[in-house]
């Protein structure tokens, strides 16, 4: 999956900045030495952690000192120590070697320096690439702020607006007719955006791309805040900036309490039975995202879709399989199962904003993008359109 956002500087491995590619992977120069020395002189000591120290989202002020589980992430997103031609390679010809014989050795040697793209180099190419989406999703979601009501049809017709969404605008909420900042369409305009930016949209047909944002941008948000304040050890989804979603005075209303708790930590219950790590969760969105199941696609939608969705399952179960060879094909469908249950997310939602406006505002708005999306009868239509 290619992207239309920039080159990734962050290493996959600990997210520091990057140096370009080392050992087929996008890594700082620490973790390639790292690496390079692990390869050579073994690790022989196992993790006192549970093996999960390298599962998180920042490193940068304070990165494990955990080996095996910093080896663990280099050999799961496709590190190979490739083998030296140093030792193979041929002696300076001589001043009697035949001219033919050095022009063999040459194209020899050209031949087994020439690199080689593997699928390994494939895959931790796709969790780079979804790193970044990942982390711009987040960087944008803190800072949003602005007041604009599209439709999904408006936002397909328009070009990208994470530039736009970047400059977050001087807004006091409380004298909106919104009365509060609507992080559940702020956050559903930008994974808009983040799915304009992957390669397989432009792809599409203009009417399949409104079916694609309508079905899964609402879900792929949920999923995601849910990640993140799994990520940050939450019990339940919080705004970004480490606040409630909602104003405390609604916290003080017992119905208004009752189906908003419900709201914010529904979606996270199976993230934390799964302790989903987060190469499980990026392939898991994009499972999600790459649905070929929508009803009124074209069957070219659909193949595009399709084609998408089983690149990043094999990729999901190969990723369960390292994990516990044994377990792994359970917990891989366990991961996909979650799709199902961020389904009841429109139902609450629904709830959430008929119980505002009897118990708290009448004239509370309910956003352009979650009334379309809510709205949906996606019949519990299968996400998998076919076995992997």
């Amino acid at each position: 999956m290619a992207t239309n956002l920039d080159r990734p500087q962050t290493c996959a491995i600990c997210h520091g900045k990057a140096y370009g590619y080392n050992y087929d992977v996008v890594s700082c120069n620490a973790c390639k030495m790292f690496f390079r020395r692990a390869n050579v002189e073994g690790i022989r000591e196992n993790c006192k952690s549970g093996g999960g120290c390298y599962d998180g989202d920042d490193f940068k002020k304070d990165r494990p000192r955990c080996r095996p589980c910093r080896y663990r992430k280099c050999i799961a997103l496709g590190m190979h120590q490739h083998k030296s031609t140093d030792s193979d390679a041929s002696p300076s010809p001589g001043p009697d070697t035949h001219p033919r014989q050095q022009a063999k050795k040459s194209i020899i040697v050209a031949v087994v320096q020439k690199p080689l793209v593997t699928q390994a180099h494939i895959d931790s190419r796709l969790i780079q690439q979804m790193l970044v989406l990942h982390h711009t999703r987040r960087e944008v979601y803190l800072t949003i702020n602005i007041c604009e009501d599209p439709s999904f049809l408006d936002l397909v017709l328009e070009g990208s607006n994470l530039s736009k969404y970047k400059r977050p605008q001087p807004i006091e909420w409380e004298k909106t007719e919104r009365k509060l900042k609507p992080w559940g369409s702020l956050g559903v305009l930008l994974i808009v955006e983040i799915v304009k930016a992957m390669s397989f949209y432009e792809e599409l047909l203009l009417s399949d791309r409104v079916i694609l944002l309508k079905n899964v941008a609402f879900k792929s948000h949920h999923l995601s805040i849910a990640f993140d304040s799994f990520m940050a050890k939450k019990g339940r989804v919080l705004a970004p900036n480490g606040e409630e979603m909602f104003p405390d005075q609604l916290f003080q209303i017992a119905e208004c309490y009752d189906i908003i708790m419900d709201l914010l930590t529904s979606p996270m219950q199976p993230l934390l039975e799964l302790n989903l790590t987060e190469n499980e969760y990026l392939l898991l969105n994009m499972i999600m995202i790459c649905n070929p199941a929508l009803s009124g696609l074209s069957p070219s939608g659909q193949e595009i879709l399709s084609k998408e969705q089983q690149a990043y399952a094999k990729l999901l179960l190969q990723v369960c399989m390292m994990r516990d060879p044994r377990e792994g094909p359970a917990r891989y469908g366990k991961i996909l199962a979650v799709i199902e249950k961020l389904e009841r997310q429109k139902d609450v939602t629904h709830r959430v904003v008929h119980t505002l406006r009897r118990k708290w505002k009448p004239d509370f708005h309910f956003s352009g993008v979650l009334t379309e999306a809510c709205r949906l009868d996606s019949d519990r239509l299968p996400y998998m359109k076919t076995e992997i």
